[in-house]
């Protein structure tokens, strides 16, 4: 008895006709934490120093590459605030300078183009430059924002409204959407999210009721979520099932309903590449319209991954931090798993529309995402039909409706699955929102690590050469995070190799070091090592430089006052042995050395030896 009068008290709660905007209201306050964040060290630092007014920075921050002309002016910030590396002549600047490191490809380019997203950054820095509790509380009005409309949209398209609350109630829990809430750079996740919802409900609208003014706006709404970030275009994976299922017309007119939001798209699109921007030659980002195979390869080994974080609570960072022979084993659970799943909610997706629609929309959501690495944040689009069908099935178990099977297996199965899903997503979900701020800090905590290189006072006048680093990515945040700490920056930055794996260093001449990999080639692990960051690290490192573009003996990088040349190579074309001719010796106090000590988790001074004689670089433990 008492457990029907609480079970009917929480139906009661979920149906309750303002659950929309409690649920908002819920999202703002427990998100409340990010208010006392402050900058994050890396892109929101990097945004930082491109908003301020220019004379706020050190002088030496305008050497690096990383401030573009007219720096924090509107016209700038809506064109480069996104944008990492837009030209060749970036890549040029900043390999001169060495936030870019040597073995990155002169065609290198990871530049975004999120005009609205950025003009929200720089609305802030014209309101309080120097508050990132304003700036975070404008995050959270985006977040509340989509928990809102998504709330929304559930009870749109679902009935009875508890199941559409239930649903709502498990997407404002899930922790996909923690990190964008509480990072400023992510902002841009976050407001396109919110039109692309906008986007829904005006094109349905406009399909059910015949709204020619919703027909109009749901265009316009796509391009706004196209303006924020790349992966409003997701939006369209939503409106192809919309079409495919519920749309009630003729195949032509569902067929033609799709013709505003694909004009839009490839008009975006085209804007988008006229501007030169996108990813090449990058081994982290794949732009799926340059390379089609490639991410065709990436959405088969990448998607079952994300689909298994939705579902269960490991999150898709775990493929990331684990050596290949697991990352298999993970593949192959994944795909085990969703199967199952698959099976189990076959019955549903035979008899109920709505249910269709939440899992084809789920899986094509999927698809945008596999251009990157697997990662939570970039569920947003994926939970919300995740979730619409969870709850659609939960809400067909407790209806007892008529389709469903007799089987006494599957109906155990079944039970017992809901449960699962339950437990993972509300009660885990609740308890990792308390974990995530610790979370969040560890994680920052570790990059932080391989940024900070010490107060190194003089080293204004002096290069920065770091014979091994942990993370060469981190290295490019390292001047604004520096210029934001009070901190010197170099004179230039001159990272050798990565620090993930054994090296001999010997010193040929005066001015010359040799590097070799003692196993393999300097730029990868070759054997299973103890940290399972050294596997991370090694993904971000892949940005800089595809293995489509091979090394070859002989080639030479020029930097001012270094000469790298590849000496050997590996079979794969990537460099096993590399001489650095530096312009003076190597004791010039011009030239200030540092190596990554794996055991203290920190940079520490590295000792050039004498001419002719060499020293070993330790990678990390087994």
């Amino acid at each position: 008895m008492a457990d029907k009068k609480i079970y009917g008290l929480l139906q009661k709660v979920l149906e309750h006709r303002y659950l929309p905007a409690i649920l908002a209201v819920l999202a703002f306050v427990i998100m409340l934490a990010a208010l006392k964040a402050g900058w994050g060290p890396m892109d929101d630092l990097r945004h930082r120093v491109k908003l301020v007014d220019p004379s706020q920075l050190p002088e030496q921050m305008h050497d690096t590459g990383m401030i573009p002309k007219n720096s924090g002016k509107l016209s700038t910030v809506l064109l480069e605030l996104n944008s990492s590396v837009h030209t060749r002549s970036d890549t040029r600047r900043l390999k001169d300078y060495g936030v870019l490191p040597w073995w990155t490809s002169d065609d290198y380019k990871a530049s975004n183009w999120r005009p609205l997203d950025s003009f929200t950054h720089w609305l802030d820095y014209r309101l309080e430059p120097d508050s990132a509790a304003m700036m975070h509380a404008h995050n959270l009005f985006w977040f509340a924002a989509a928990i809102l409309l998504v709330a929304i949209l559930y009870r749109r398209l679902m009935a009875p409204a508890w199941v559409a609350g239930l649903a709502a109630l498990l997407y404002l829990l899930d922790d996909s959407n923690y990190f964008p809430a509480m990072w400023l750079a992510n902002r841009s996740l976050l407001i396109s999210l919110v039109f692309a919802i906008l986007t829904l409900l005006a094109h349905h609208r406009w399909r059910q009721y015949h709204s020619v003014a919703a027909g109009i706006v749901a265009p316009f709404c796509l391009l706004a979520s196209l303006l924020s970030s790349e992966a409003g275009i997701t939006t369209f994976a939503y409106l192809f099932a919309y079409a495919l299922v519920l749309d009630r017309t003729s195949r032509l007119r569902r067929g033609l309903s799709l013709v505003p939001a694909l004009s839009v798209i490839v008009f975006w699109r085209i804007v988008y590449n006229a501007l030169g921007h996108g990813a090449y030659s990058s081994g982290f980002i794949i732009d799926p319209a340059g390379e089609p195979l490639r991410f065709a390869w990436a959405a088969l080994v990448r998607g079952p991954i994300l689909l298994m974080a939705q579902w269960s609570p490991l999150p898709a960072e775990m493929f990331s931090f684990v050596y290949w022979r697991e990352q298999v084993i993970a593949w192959e659970v994944s795909v085990g798993v969703l199967a199952l799943i698959f099976f189990i909610f076959l019955p549903l997706l035979r008899n109920n529309r709505v249910a269709r629609f939440w899992f084809i929309a789920m899986l094509l959501s999927v698809v945008p995402i596999c251009a990157s690495l697997p990662m939570n944040r970039n569920l947003l689009f994926v939970a919300i039909g995740a979730f619409g069908l969870i709850a659609q099935f939960a809400g067909a178990l407790q209806a007892k409706e008529d389709w469903l099977p007799r089987n006494w297996l599957w109906r155990t199965t079944s039970r017992v699955l809901v449960i699962i899903l339950l437990m993972v997503h509300v009660v885990l979900a609740a308890a990792g929102r308390i974990a995530q701020p610790k979370i969040i800090e560890f994680i920052h905590g570790r990059f932080k690590s391989t940024m900070q290189v010490g107060s190194l006072p003089g080293v204004e006048s002096q290069d920065l050469v770091i014979v091994s680093a942990p993370s060469p990515f981190t290295l490019f945040y390292v001047p604004s995070f520096r210029a934001h700490h009070g901190q010197s920056l170099p004179r230039a930055i001159r990272t050798l190799a990565p620090g993930f794996g054994p090296l001999e260093i010997t010193r040929t001449d005066e001015k010359t070091l040799l590097l070799r990999a003692k196993a393999g080639n300097i730029l990868s692990y070759q054997k299973r090592v103890g940290s399972p960051f050294v596997y991370f690290y090694k993904h971000f490192n892949d940005a800089f430089r595809d293995k489509k573009f091979p090394f070859r003996a002989g080639e030479k990088v020029v930097l001012p006052r270094l000469t790298v040349e590849v000496i050997a190579v590996d079979d794969d074309g990537q460099p096993s042995e590399v001489s650095f001719r530096f312009d003076v010796s190597l004791d010039d106090l011009s030239l200030r050395w540092l190596q990554w000590n794996w055991q203290q988790s920190s940079y520490v001074p590295f000792d050039v030896p004498a001419v002719g004689h060499s020293r070993e670089i330790a990678g990390p433990a087994r």
